[in-house]
């Protein structure tokens, strides 16, 4: 039974709501929400939202914008408390039958994060406020990483890599941020004392991100950033020998996670252990008619991919923490983003290269927050790795999401320590 919708009420309660004012700055248009039961028509000017009417008795849709899902995505998304994982935001229930339809250059994309915030203050209107975990300020005392440039060589090329470093444990930990990302993702945990006592963490941009540039002699500007994994691995493992590191973990999310399992297969004697955050067995499930080139296309708004993102953070960890992965999200090159996620969906599949992992011989480990498609994607998720390469210890996380080494920094470390001490057991490694 989906819950009656009071347009007075709605209209009230976004009315109020000031992240939406501003995400929606300068826009005017309309956007339409449709459920099986009620359909409301959001109208802007210059960003004001200054009406929702109800137009669901047999009014045609006028909106530049109409967001819709069966009966089946709105029952889960409208029924009240802890949402239900797929259907927590815009961005993920379009892999569970929601649909965005409209003016894809006027609106959609560059006003995705303002799509986004209505999303979340419709249902919050609906069901009621949203709970979040409060706010985490760090570790100030141990935020002590220390950054520097190494020189690298792989791929016939040359590049000034940018590393940051923490803690005095015997392991190294190379730390692998999510696509088009970089090293910052990682501040929470490099400042952590328990894994500073644990491991020497590394966190490091690979050429092209954050304060890594692209590699000597690259002729960037007259061509996409189109990486192979072989490629992305090969800075990896020439990172690993031009500092000497004996047997290093290596850690990853995302696009990382990708990169931990080929790894695994394809340099299995470098590292120590490999630990997989939300990656996958095969090439995901996406949208019909995705394509990255929305990513690397100039007509296209760079608002668009950080705007997508901030919808595949958690809905329920603290607030600021999910803004600061949009941050580091808008602060990247366009085009860095759809190259490495090219990778993630396209360039990584177990199914041709997961039979040389050992994961007996070197621990291999897939943790997948409870909200990444990974830990419910039977067909391509966590449980397939675990399913089809002996060994592997697939763990989900609660009320994480497929960003939280940065969205819920307290609550990835409480459930990351002991999966780290029992890798370090078997390891041997202290």
């Amino acid at each position: 039974m989906l819950p009656k919708i009071n347009s007075t009420a709605v209209a009230a309660y976004a009315k109020k709501d000031k992240e939406l004012t501003y995400n929606m700055r300068g826009l005017s248009s309309s956007v339409q929400i449709t459920t099986p039961n009620a359909a409301l028509r959001f109208s802007f000017v210059n960003g004001e939202l200054t009406d929702v009417a109800d137009v669901t008795q047999g009014h045609l849709s006028t909106a530049a914008v109409e967001i819709s899902g069966s009966s089946q995505f709105w029952q889960a998304a409208l029924k009240g408390g802890v949402p239900k994982a797929g259907y927590e935001s815009l961005s993920m229930g379009q892999l569970n039958g929601l649909k965005i339809d409209g003016d894809f250059l006027g609106v959609i994309a560059p006003y995705q994060l303002g799509l986004q915030r209505l999303f979340r203050v419709f249902v919050d209107a609906v069901t009621g406020p949203l709970g979040r975990k409060p706010e985490f300020h760090g570790h100030r005392d141990t935020d002590t990483a220390v950054g520097r440039y190494v020189y690298v060589r792989a791929n016939g090329q040359e590049a000034r890599m940018y590393y940051e470093e923490a803690g005095h444990g015997a392991i190294p930990l190379l730390l692998q941020a999510t696509a088009g990302a970089d090293s910052r993702q990682y501040r929470h945990l490099l400042a952590d004392p328990d894994m500073q006592a644990r491991f020497r963490m590394i966190a490091y941009d690979l050429p092209f991100h954050g304060r890594s540039l692209p590699p000597m002699g690259v002729r960037w500007w007259e061509q996409a950033y189109l990486p192979t994994g072989e490629e992305l691995m090969n800075w990896v493992v020439a990172l690993a020998d031009k500092l000497n590191l004996d047997q290093p973990y290596f850690m990853g999310c995302s696009v990382g996670g990708q990169m931990a399992l080929d790894l695994a297969a394809e340099h299995p004697d470098r590292f120590g252990a490999f630990i997989s955050l939300n990656g996958q067995y095969d090439p995901p499930t996406v949208p019909d008619g995705f394509t990255n080139d929305l990513f690397r296309t100039p007509s296209i708004s760079t608002h668009l991919a950080p705007g997508l993102n901030f919808g595949a953070s958690s809905q329920i960890g603290p607030e600021s923490s999910a803004h600061e992965v949009y941050w580091i999200y808008r602060s990247s090159f366009p085009g860095i983003y759809a190259g490495d996620n090219d990778y993630f969906m396209y360039g990584h599949d177990l199914s041709r290269n997961g039979h040389k992992i050992d994961a007996h011989k070197k621990p291999v480990y897939l943790i997948a927050g409870e909200y990444d498609p990974a830990a419910y994607d039977e067909k391509h998720g966590g449980a397939a790795v675990e399913r089809n390469i002996p060994g592997v210890r697939f763990i989900v996380t609660p009320g994480l999401s497929h960003f939280t080494i940065t969205d819920d920094p307290q609550g990835f470390k409480e459930a990351l320590i002991p999966i780290l001490d029992e890798v370090i057991q078997r390891t041997g490694q202290k």
